[in-house]
């Protein structure tokens, strides 16, 4: 079995949220929430599912008209109705909304939307972001805000492909690699699933944790992820890493975390030579292959400390250990407790 490395090992970028700020606006919102969702074409079908299912069912399931939701299409003078990047189209039910007021506005772009980028566009969405008392962005909604100058001065993210564009580009902006983040009245999301996980947020701060999972579980979604918790980013991004055989290196030892490749096994599928992939490590990571091995095995054992019920022996062998004294001994040096305090902490 591989285990790969879970969400939230990717080094944190920003400072740890505060949720009392994050879900500052719920108070102020409606009842019924009234959510917009504008969709740039070739948006995200995965996006916009994820962001109004949840909705759906928390009406369902708790009898009541908790929320309500309408699409529309960006503001642009010859206003169409969107089309997916699947090719499903979307009808508007706003064609005019930017003299429309409400709770949340949420942008959803995907591909192909920078060229739409223009500044009557950004400054019609400007001015309209104003009469909602909440901003958000999903997928690449966030580079829609932070080029109309909305993400200034808070904390957001993006899919992380785009997030050294997010990061250099907008420098008045506080990146972070979270799934999702919650900054008060602007909230962020990578897209896809994240987008769940953020509404499932909405829907625990309004109407309380227990709908919340109801809501998740109705959609078979395994667990409700809290800001904080990482996007999986491609190898050099999350390690810093700019030699493309280290990465490659990296992402191998990545994938076989329970029977641990020899160092000679990780040198011949990166293309390198045992030496070579010694030197690189040391250079780039200030660490020997096999430190990193260890650490990154270890890692990946204090998640499933934390997020399963499994035994300290059976985690020791699904993390390369070949018993569970060994694992305690190297998981103490590492962190400077034991694994069983790890468990009781959590």
């Amino acid at each position: 079995m591989l285990v790969a490395p879970a969400l939230y090992f990717a080094t944190l970028a920003m400072d740890t949220p505060n949720p009392a700020s994050a879900l500052a606006p719920v108070a102020g919102f409606a009842r019924p929430t009234t959510v917009l969702v504008v969709l740039f074409p070739g948006f995200s079908m995965m996006a916009l599912a994820s962001i109004t299912e949840p909705l759906r069912a928390a009406n369902l399931l708790s009898g009541k008209t908790l929320y309500r939701w309408q699409v529309a299409p960006p503001p642009l003078d010859a206003m169409v109705d969107p089309v997916s990047s699947s090719g499903f189209r979307i009808a508007a039910d706003i064609p005019h909304w930017p003299l429309c007021t409400g709770d949340l506005l949420l942008v959803v772009a995907s591909l192909d939307f920078d060229r739409l980028l223009q500044p009557l566009l950004l400054s019609r969405l400007a001015a309209a972001a104003r009469r909602y008392k909440a901003v958000g962005g999903a997928s690449n909604g966030s580079i829609v805000l932070a080029r109309a100058g909305l993400l200034d001065g808070y904390r957001c993210t993006v899919h992380w492909e785009r997030l050294r564009e997010l990061q250099e580009a907008y420098p008045a902006t506080r990146t972070t690699q979270e799934v999702y983040c919650m900054d008060r009245d602007r909230w962020t999301c990578g897209g896809g699933a994240a987008a769940m996980d953020m509404m499932l947020a909405l829907v625990r701060a309004q109407h309380g944790p227990a709908l919340a999972l109801e809501v998740a579980n109705n959609f078979l979604h395994g667990r409700m992820r809290r800001p904080g918790e990482m996007q999986p980013m491609e190898v050099r991004w999350r390690y810093g890493v700019k030699d493309r055989r280290l990465a490659k290196a990296i992402g191998f030892m990545e994938q076989s975390i329970e029977t641990p490749l020899k160092l000679s096994q990780v040198a011949d599928l990166a293309g390198l030579s045992t030496r070579q992939l010694q030197r690189i490590f040391l250079l780039e990571l200030a660490q020997s292959p096999e430190q990193f091995y260890v650490g990154l095995r270890l890692r990946v054992a204090s998640g499933l400390l934390e997020h399963t019920q499994d035994t300290v022996g059976d985690i020791a062998l699904q993390c390369g250990f070949g018993n569970a004294s060994h694992f305690a001994r190297a998981f103490r040096m590492a962190f400077g407790h034991r694994p069983s305090d790890a468990r009781r902490a959590h």
